[in-house]
């Protein structure tokens, strides 16, 4: 069944719609002919992120929050699939704010799976994160490995995850919950809070320095949206109730790599890198192991961090309209 036939008049929720994955899954959701209800409490998401969604027929925005119980109750009754990607996004954040942290995430999986089970919701599918294997030095990350998560927000992506677990158990509930592995891409924000990528494009754009925190040597699996966009596509049509799947990239760079990658892309050699002291909360190494979402959704990434960065850059300076010589 291909996915068009899945999403064809199908009614989806969309938690964290105007931030920067939700926002790419509500576009292309709609394309496939989905009645796609974003939400969003506006905290982190843009309503400038859902511009052209908004003039689709198809979709309904509405402001408001994961924590009101009585409200999810309200939107999700004649829904039939949740993507829940709304959340407390940042790791520093969270360790500054570890409460604040648990109530969005954990109270808000909750509510989200207590709302699914009295409307019978057909399946949902939930934005988790590698932060949950915590800097354990076996590499790469597969999904049955220990996790001992190193942040208040790795703790609060397990615990989710943990409660997706146990409402397909007790309950019967359909539910997936997918690792995401450093997502980068068009509309991410480019914040003190935000992905690395986004920072730095911002500095490259305003002639300013990069910073690296601690010695760049450390590695992510940088993972581009459109991959992260598809995989949640195929866990929508597959048959794996509670099941945890890694969806990266599967192709680990290390910052200081990336750094060079960035400056020789958009011609930038005269940009230094500067390094700082490391963040507490940061992972040394990140890289998964993604046979699983191979075999169970059909998963296989179509860009490296090469090719995301290039496609990235061109919808940035269209998006835009600035000049920047891109080399490819």
């Amino acid at each position: 069944m291909d996915q068009e036939s899945i999403f064809e008049n199908k009614t989806v929720l969309v938690t964290g719609a105007a931030g920067f994955i939700g926002s790419n899954l509500v576009d292309r959701l709609l394309k496939l002919g989905a009645r796609v209800i974003g939400l969003d409490n506006l905290f982190n998401g843009r309503l400038s992120n859902v511009k052209d969604a908004r003039k689709s027929q198809r979709f309904i925005f509405h402001k408001g929050d994961v924590r009101d119980f009585n409200f999810l109750l309200d939107i999700t009754q004649d829904v039939d699939i949740i993507y829940h990607e709304a959340a407390f996004t940042s790791v520093p954040q969270s360790v500054k704010m570890p409460s604040s942290c648990n109530d969005v995430n954990v109270n808000g999986i909750l509510n989200i799976l207590n709302a699914s089970l009295k409307n019978e919701i057909e399946k949902v599918i939930f934005a988790s994160s590698s932060s949950v294997y915590g800097d354990t030095p076996t590499l790469p990350k597969k999904e049955d490995m220990k996790r001992i998560p190193i942040s208040p927000y790795g703790v609060s992506k397990l615990a989710c995850e943990a409660y997706m677990q146990t409402y397909n158990h007790v309950y019967g509930l359909d539910t997936i919950a997918l690792r995401y592995f450093n997502v980068f891409g068009p509309r991410q924000k480019d914040s003190t809070y935000s992905g690395v990528i986004a920072i730095w494009l911002g500095n490259i754009l305003r002639d300013e320095n990069l910073t690296i925190f601690g010695d760049g040597k450390n590695s992510r699996d940088f993972t581009y949206i459109k991959d992260v966009v598809q995989a949640n596509l195929l866990a929508a049509k597959s048959d794996s109730p509670g099941e945890i799947i890694n969806i990266g990239a599967g192709n680990p760079i290390s910052l200081n790599d990336l750094a060079d990658l960035m400056l020789k892309i958009t011609n930038k050699r005269n940009l230094k890198i500067n390094h700082t002291d490391p963040r507490p909360g940061d992972i040394i190494h990140s890289f998964a192991d993604i046979s699983k979402a191979k075999r169970l959704l059909g998963f296989n990434p179509k860009y490296n961090q090469e090719e995301g960065l290039i496609d990235y850059l061109e919808w940035y300076k269209k998006q835009y309209s600035i000049n920047l010589d891109i080399n490819k």
